[in-house]
């Protein structure tokens, strides 16, 4: 299997050499069609090797409400809710006659999610669960530059390392529920989770959202955030997937940069729906096997609704 990653790594960098070698060959002219335009196997110019800060710093509040799942666990968890604290920088690039905004923030992350956090009432046979979770991401898009109101839709991706506490085991109530939980499926359960409580692991996380700022300088945002906590972390399953994954998201920055070009009121729009998209789907694949789509475990899986506020100063 490690033959194998090697050769698709191998493989999707010879590519890319091949792409960049054709492009050479083309009319120099297309170079000055857009500003935008990025190679995509130009590590050097990729996005996550980005990570000097720089821009307008901001701080960012959030709240939501959201569900753990386990794509094997026949017990249920109750809702949680989520509060979050981002600190980054910003850089907004206004173009297109100042109408438009390219803009890419940074930030690093620390959540709180909690059973607790939803209510104070936890339902007969869920678990309860509490966990601490920390990482950085990046967001960026395109958005509509309206004078002292802007409109930025995102798309937001990032790496995370969560301490999950199950405070509540099924064997505590696996003949209280309705339908009863079988002994057997409780010993189950209770192994699956045994692989995530008071332990901490990497994960990643994948956000869609829209931000309304005002003034430069503050904003209501809403978003969709879906995560993944790995059981284990093995590195080459992980680079092959992300690697993939990475490749399926630059291909779409390539076709939405031609659509800045030709349309570019329709580029923030493109944006969102074609990448929130595309890492949807991406994370649903990822639910039974946490590094699509080499065969490897199912992970603990976070998804939830999340409002907040932003400062920039």
């Amino acid at each position: 299997m490690l033959r194998k990653i090697f050769l698709l790594v191998f493989s999707l960098l010879f590519i890319g050499t091949l792409n960049l070698s054709a492009q050479d060959e083309e009319d120099t002219t297309a170079t000055t069609k857009s500003e935008h335009h990025w190679k995509w196997f130009e590590w050097n110019k990729h996005e996550w090797f980005k990570w000097h800060f720089h821009g307008k710093p901001f701080i960012e509040l959030n709240y939501g409400l959201g569900v753990l799942k386990h794509d094997k666990l026949v017990s249920k968890f109750a809702d949680v809710g989520q509060l979050e604290i981002k600190l980054g920088y910003a850089t907004h690039d206004e173009f297109y006659e100042d109408d438009l905004i390219d803009f890419k923030e940074r930030y690093l992350f620390v959540s709180k999610i909690g059973s607790q956090l939803k209510s104070q009432d936890i339902p007969l046979g869920k678990m309860e669960t509490s966990l601490w979770r920390f990482g950085f991401a990046q967001r960026t898009g395109y958005g509509y530059n309206l004078g002292e109101v802007s409109i930025l839709p995102y798309h937001e991706s990032g790496f995370s390392w969560s301490r999950l506490d199950v405070q509540t085991y099924p064997a505590q109530f696996f003949l209280l529920v309705n339908p009863p939980l079988s002994l057997e499926d409780a010993r189950t359960d209770t192994e699956i989770l045994n692989r995530f409580h008071d332990a901490t692991r990497f994960g990643t996380i994948w956000e869609g959202g829209a931000r309304v700022e005002f003034a430069k300088s503050f904003s209501v945002n809403a978003g969709y955030e879906a995560s993944v906590i790995f059981p284990r972390h093995m590195f080459w399953y992980h680079a092959g997937s992300f690697v993939i994954e990475e490749v399926g998201l630059h291909l779409l920055d390539e076709f939405i940069d031609e659509v800045a070009d030709s349309s570019p009121y329709a580029a923030p729009v493109v944006n969102f729906l074609l990448k929130n998209g595309f890492s949807y789907a991406f994370y649903s694949l990822k639910k039974e096997k946490m590094n699509w789509p080499f065969n490897t475990e199912a992970p603990l899986t976070y998804e939830t609704f999340k409002l907040g506020v932003t400062f920039t100063f």
